[in-house]
């Protein structure tokens, strides 16, 4: 059966199927006009953030080392003691380029627009001991209302080669860098896939499958319980222990007597008797308890049971 693209169908714990349909904002675009940055005429990302040329450097201490970040010209990296700097100077780069999003647009509509940020590249910075070329680090900064120019995180994802992500609020006007609108829960409606009365006759399919299954399982029973008494009452008697000679009147205390074969009254045989209860339970023997919860538990049972027979 097709359903829209709206439609999802699930099931309940009890095999009740439903249909839900989704909101319109969960299967395409939400309502209204996009937003086309072509219709902004604002001020430039480059000019939303070139106050920050004239502003003091952002400093951000992570764990040894101090970053500090000075706009549009350099990246540094260094130890703090008490507010002065010790030991050398690290550069981890010199103002190179900013991306251009009106050169690239295309090209900005697939990277930086679909994470809403505006990078900039420093590059020839100190050399690097482990790869021998100089450092090299991309600053990126995104929009968050309401603060000021802080650096949010400083991470190394290759050698020498640094990502330092800015948090302003400079850039929140501009289309491209404005977070996506939030939105509100959407309720799902369900119904059941099956009418009431389908559904009761599927239910009722059901329970009387399972009583098949289970009057399959009670037959089952049923013999084995039979072959489980025909191999008892095929098992001889047990023999005597060790040490009954003292019941013919002979004992190692007693004094030799010449070779011959005691006179045993003969016993009359006993009338064959039926199993009772008290024949059947020794105390002596462990007993095991097992807990069926279901017509699988109870098949496994009987499959033991079956094991326990042919050994």
């Amino acid at each position: 059966q097709h359903h829209a693209e709206d439609v999802v169908t699930v099931a309940s714990r009890f095999k009740q199927r439903y249909e839900c349909r989704l909101p319109p904002a969960a299967v395409g675009p939400p309502p209204g006009p996009p937003r086309d940055p072509r219709l902004y005429n604002g001020s430039g990302v480059a000019e939303l953030l070139r106050p920050m040329g004239t502003a003091p450097c952002l400093l951000k201490t992570k764990d040894w080392w101090t970053y500090e970040f000075c706009y549009g010209r350099h990246i540094q990296q260094y130890h703090l003691e008490e507010s002065e700097i010790k030991g050398d100077i690290l550069v981890l780069g010199y103002y190179q380029s900013a991306f251009d999003w009106d050169d690239e647009t295309a090209k900005a509509s697939k990277q930086h627009q679909l994470r809403r940020y505006h990078s900039q590249s420093y590059v020839n910075g100190s050399r690097c001991d482990l790869t021998g070329r100089a450092r090299e680090a991309e600053v990126r900064f995104l929009c968050e209302e309401g603060a000021g120019d802080y650096i949010a995180r400083v991470d190394e994802p290759q050698s020498c080669s640094y990502v330092l992500t800015v948090h302003t609020t400079r850039i929140c006007h501009h289309p491209f860098l404005r977070p996506a609108p939030g939105l509100a829960p959407q309720p799902i409606r369900c119904q059941p896939a099956l009418s009431p009365a389908q559904y009761v006759q599927y239910v009722r399919a059901q329970v009387s499958d399972t009583k098949r299954k289970v009057e399959e399982i009670s037959e089952e029973l049923r013999t084995l319980d039979t072959r489980l008494w025909s191999d008892r009452d095929s098992e001889g008697p047990s023999q005597s222990p060790e040490g009954t000679q003292d019941v013919l009147g002979c004992s190692p205390m007693s004094p030799p007597c010449p070779p011959c074969v005691p006179h045993v009254p003969p016993v009359p045989p006993c009338p064959p008797q039926s199993p009772t209860l008290s024949s059947l339970v020794d105390p002596r023997k462990k007993i095991h308890f097992k807990v069926i919860r279901s017509p699988s538990d109870l098949l496994q049972f009987i499959e033991e049971l079956k094991e326990t027979t042919r050994k």
